[in-house]
């Protein structure tokens, strides 16, 4: 059976959730090996956590029973409520906060895919798995943390906590925020609102946890198309852009465009540490790429500095005099071809002292057996470079399948890689603006 709530009891069970799980259905004995119950009030004992997945018009009468078997929490995964923008839904929606109205249990949701936890073993879909990372989303959309958490499986970033919320009837993003920014299990927050509910306590709680925590949060529906989508998705009612602008201003707020644009800008945080400052230099073989890269350092408000004398004649020493370049950037040519020179430039630039982070544009016009672009040679180079010098590094890929899985390498090897200049300049601008250089 593929019926959503099979498939919610299915991810359940693969991450491991070490509590009981109790099937409720009327219509069934028995589901995947676990006993059935007609109903929640039929179960053994007061279940600390219910997950709905029933049509909309049952899903009033269920929540009483929730509250009246004493539930602590109930996640609402059906759809069908006030995104409709019909009376019907935003009926349904007044009758399941009269069902919870002074009772202690909290509702999330309704429409979303409820609670992914590490450490607790709660899962939103098959497929996800525990893991040791200090990274919190939010999101009003449930199919953008599943995305997200897909790409953090190819990025080497892995989840400590992940809340669809979805309308949020009752808790909301505030809650959320205010719950995450104590969390020790947590370092960072993504948050993808189509709506902020309690505006000033979430604004008061990212205020609270500025500096302490980075908060990245991609605001949709500031246009009017978007917020007529928004209210369609989640039953948002759309923000105003100059103000939210104002708010991302005064609580330190990273703004995030798009869900490739989270993906960069949560892989970069994960994995470099306090940035020192913004002196880049630009080390490739593809001389088009590094004008490329120079220009979108600078664009995006970086440096780049020229190297010390001591450094060039040090890089003098290990590349060809012909078609090279050995200011900032570094042009390898086709020195690059030969191996262990690119390790070698790492070494030698990461010991000159205007340079903070080195960024490396992986590959070269040239290829050797079964090694496409060098691409498996330099990125073991980049590998073995990283274990032994004191700067960050971040590398540049070209945007295409042969490099995913080398970007998916250097990533889980702590070294944030991305698709494009622009991608890793335009990160590495917000990460440096955060840690205030």
């Amino acid at each position: 059976m593929d019926n959503p709530g099979t498939l919610l009891l299915r991810a359940l069970m693969e991450m491991g959730f070490e509590g009981p799980l109790y099937p409720v259905n009327p219509k069934h004995e028995e589901i995947l090996g676990l006993q059935c119950y007609p109903s929640i009030l039929a179960l053994p004992e007061a279940p600390g956590l219910v997950i709905l997945s029933v049509p909309p018009g049952a899903v009033p009468p269920v929540v009483r029973e929730c509250v009246e078997a004493g539930a602590g929490g109930c996640i609402v995964n059906t759809a069908g409520f006030s995104e409709l923008g019909s009376g019907e839904g935003v009926a349904l929606e007044r009758e399941v906060l009269d069902a919870i109205a002074g009772s202690v249990m909290r509702v999330v949701g309704p429409n979303c895919m409820g609670i992914y936890s590490s450490r607790g073993k709660l899962a939103t879909f098959v497929g996800q798995r525990p893991g040791d990372g200090r990274v919190a989303c939010i999101s009003q959309s449930g199919s953008i943390s599943n995305f997200l958490f897909l790409l953090g499986m190819e990025r080497g970033v892995t989840f400590s906590k992940m809340i669809s919320s979805g309308n949020e009837l009752d808790l909301n993003c505030a809650d959320y925020l205010e719950y995450l920014a104590e969390d020790p299990d947590t370092e960072m927050i993504f948050a993808y609102l189509e709506q902020v509910r309690d505006a000033r306590r979430f604004l008061d709680a990212a205020i609270r946890m500025k500096g302490k925590k980075p908060l990245l949060v991609w605001k949709a529906g500031l246009t009017e198309k978007g917020g007529r989508a928004a209210a369609s998705h989640t039953g948002a009612v759309a923000g105003n852009g100059e103000i939210w602008e104002g708010v991302q201003r005064q609580a330190g707020i990273l703004p995030v465009e798009d869900l490739a644009d989270a993906a960069d800008i949560i892989t970069a945080f994960n994995h470099l540490p306090a940035l020192k400052g913004r002196g880049v230099c630009v080390i490739s073989s593809p001389g088009g790429v590094a004008v490329n890269s120079a220009d979108m350092v600078e664009r995006s408000g970086l440096l780049l500095p020229s190297l010390a004398e001591s450094t060039v004649e040090r890089l003098a020493a290990i590349l060809p005099r012909e078609g090279t370049g050995f200011a900032n950037p570094v042009d390898m040519g086709f020195g690059a071809v030969i191996p262990g020179n690119l390790g070698k430039v790492i070494r030698v630039v990461a010991e000159d002292d205007s340079i903070d982070v080195i960024m490396v544009v992986g590959g070269a016009p040239a290829s050797r057996k079964d090694d496409l672009g060098l691409m498996k040679m330099h990125s073991a180079e980049m590998r073995e470079a990283a274990g032994e010098i004191d700067r960050p590094m971040v590398v540049i890929g070209i945007p295409s399948g042969t490099a995913s899985p080398f970007i998916s390498e250097l990533c889980w090897a702590g070294i944030p890689a991305f698709l494009s200049p622009v991608a890793a300049c335009r990160t590495l601008a917000r990460v440096a603006s955060y840690h205030g250089v």
